[in-house]
């Protein structure tokens, strides 16, 4: 049996409908065409990305019937969600006979693909999906400018620093929470940003300006990048960064690019209360472990925030696993719906600790906190718990790009990363589309965060100190 994963494709190589999202709210990606960055930013438009794409392509019919009769076979929507299958192919099939170079041939491919209007359908190239992780270098699940010590957000039309690492190269070149990142090596980041369409919905927006600024951002260990800021007065900061190491630990499955996983827990005091904060950026099982153990540090907190925040997703059946940390029955999150088949994900409740002691999953208050980059398998997750009641969420909407799917190997060497069923949520809702919508929204602010404050995690704290018992007073 295929492993079933739920996660977005998001490196600098792929090809995909959601790199061209353009979709209204609460409908799936669409492809666009990204405008071409300046000449002075060392591009000369928008190209294609990969180091093999200028090399010749024999028999491209091959890939593309390989790839067309693929969807055909496996899309659970015998309509096509509308789209005439047998019609894309006539269309499409003479220019791919018409390629010339493996670059050509990977443009019908990301066009024939992009047509669907569905998330999870990606063309990744081979040398994206062979190559091996260099240090410092680029990942989906990485953090923006994860090797220097900072992420960001675009928030109204700004792209904000809204985390900086303690003790990270960023952090020891006095950059903080709250700061505009102006320019990269040079070229503004607002060039980068208006690629994107203006008509594309928020969510696509704040993701796609995301990618394109991680880009931007990438480098090995050791290489410096120059890098404008406005600090929290907007004056002009003017910084060299050094790229330091990753946090994390590379992860290559399957036929998927290299990524690095990365999980941390705290305990935070509020409102009297002990709260257990988890954050992981990817659903891989390297992390499966490391998940059991910080539940077991924190069994006796009064309660418990996952910070989801940025996880594009990965491996589905692991959001079963996890959620039996915090349900006390086989209860389902969800249902995946393939072409005749239904299948349930079921809660697998957690009876012994790491220690192999008998224990009860945790049964206290649960908060979590999503935004725009919380896709996929995060979405099963966290709209699961909150379908059934189990979870309070806060934060920003969600991504609503949901879709079980697998990447097979195309004739060519390229990857077809592409959707196999659809999900729906415990309440019978679609999580493709809206996503996980927040109990309570909680928006980033610049000011805030220049205050050194992160709005979303604290109010998802201090709920959930406030919903755990109070301590009987003899």
């Amino acid at each position: 049996m295929r492993t079933i994963l739920a996660f977005l494709v998001l490196t600098s190589g792929a090809l995909s409908a959601c790199r061209g999202t353009a979709a209204p709210a609460g409908s799936a990606a669409g492809a666009v065409t990204l405008a071409p960055l300046p000449a002075a930013c060392g591009a000369t438009g928008a190209g294609v990305s990969g180091s093999l794409a200028n090399e010749p392509v024999t028999e491209p019919l091959v890939t593309f019937d390989t790839a067309w009769q693929i969807i055909r076979r496996t899309h659970w929507d015998t309509t096509y969600n509308g789209v005439n299958w047998l019609a894309v192919r006539d269309e499409l099939r003479p220019r791919a006979a018409a390629a010339r170079t493996r670059g050509e041939l990977r443009v019908v491919l990301a066009d024939m693909v992009s047509r669907l209007k569905q998330s999870h359908f990606s063309i990744i190239p081979q040398e994206t999906a062979d190559a091996a992780t260099e240090k410092g270098g680029g990942g989906s699940a990485r953090r923006s400018g994860g090797a220097l010590g900072f992420e960001t957000r675009l928030v109204d039309a700004l792209t904000l620093v809204t985390h900086v690492d303690t003790g990270g190269p960023a952090w020891r070149a006095g950059v903080r929470t709250g700061w505009v990142l102006d320019s990269i090596r040079g070229c503004p980041v607002a060039a980068r940003v208006a690629r994107l369409p203006r008509s594309l919905e928020t969510r696509r927006r704040v993701l796609m300006a995301y990618q394109l600024t991680t880009q931007g951002l990438e480098g090995a260990e050791g290489d410096t990048i120059s890098l404008a800021f406005r600090d929290g007065t907007d004056a002009p900061r003017a910084v060299q960064l050094s790229q330091g190491p990753a946090a994390g630990q590379v992860v290559k499955f399957g036929n998927l690019p290299p990524v690095l996983a990365d999980l941390s827990w705290q305990r935070v005091r509020a409102e009297g209360r002990t709260v257990g904060v988890i954050r992981f950026n990817i659903w891989m099982p390297v992390l499966a472990a490391q998940f059991d153990a910080a539940i077991d540090s924190l069994r006796g907190a009064d309660a418990i925030v996952l910070d989801v925040r940025g996880n594009f997703g990965g491996v589905g059946g692991m959001s079963m696993g996890f959620a039996g940390h915090f349900l006390d029955s086989a209860l389902v999150i969800g249902e995946m719906l393939q072409r005749g088949v239904t299948t349930k994900f079921r809660a697998n409740p957690r009876r012994i600790d790491t220690q192999y002691r008998p224990v009860r999953p945790f049964g206290g208050p649960l908060a979590l906190v999503v935004d725009p980059l919380s896709a996929s398998t995060t979405e099963i997750f966290a709209g699961g718990l909150q379908g059934l009641g189990r979870a309070t969420v806060f934060g920003t909407q969600s991504a609503g790009q949901a879709l079980p799917s697998v990447p097979e190997r195309l004739p060519n060497g390229d990857i077809l990363y592409h959707a196999i069923a659809d999900f729906v949520g415990p309440t019978g809702k679609q999580v493709e589309g809206d996503g996980v919508i927040p109990d309570r929204v909680t928006p980033l602010l610049r000011r805030a965060l220049v205050e050194g404050q992160d709005p979303a995690l604290a109010a998802a704290i201090t709920w959930a100190a406030r919903q755990a018992p109070r301590p009987i007073v003899p």
